[in-house]
């Protein structure tokens, strides 16, 4: 079953990294077992260590759960309208994209998706 990577870069102000924190805490628990997110918070890794000054943020759905173009309107909608509304991140410096992204299930059906590794360049281009 091919996977939905969701990735976007954005700065947020270090006072609502708990806002932000709490934000993935709750999608994650949504999608338990069907999902990979990574957070990175103003020189800072709120899951792992970087010194990246950007946030990022890795969110790899089933497909299932964005299987048209309305449900992928919606869930990303509902996640920029949080960085804009509740960490006043200006829309211009959010950027977010939805790519199909091919993977072996037996690996991870069921399980929550921790194995995966984003490739050297993919935090590149921003």
């Amino acid at each position: 079953m091919p996977y939905i990577l969701v990735r976007a870069n954005f700065n947020v102000p270090q006072e609502f990294d708990a806002k932000l924190s709490k934000l993935m805490s709750e999608i994650s628990k949504m999608h338990e077992g069907y999902i990979l997110s990574e957070l990175r918070v103003n020189k800072r890794l709120l899951l792992g260590g970087s010194g990246e000054k950007c946030v990022y943020s890795d969110v790899r759905l089933a497909d299932v759960l964005l299987s048209n173009e309305g449900d992928k309107e919606k869930w990303s909608k509902g996640i920029q309208d949080f960085l804009v509304g509740e960490l006043g991140v200006k829309p211009g410096r959010c950027i977010m994209s939805i790519t199909p992204i091919p993977l072996n299930v037996g690996s991870i059906e069921g399980r929550p998706v921790s194995e995966w590794v984003p490739p050297p360049d993919w935090y590149g281009g921003y």
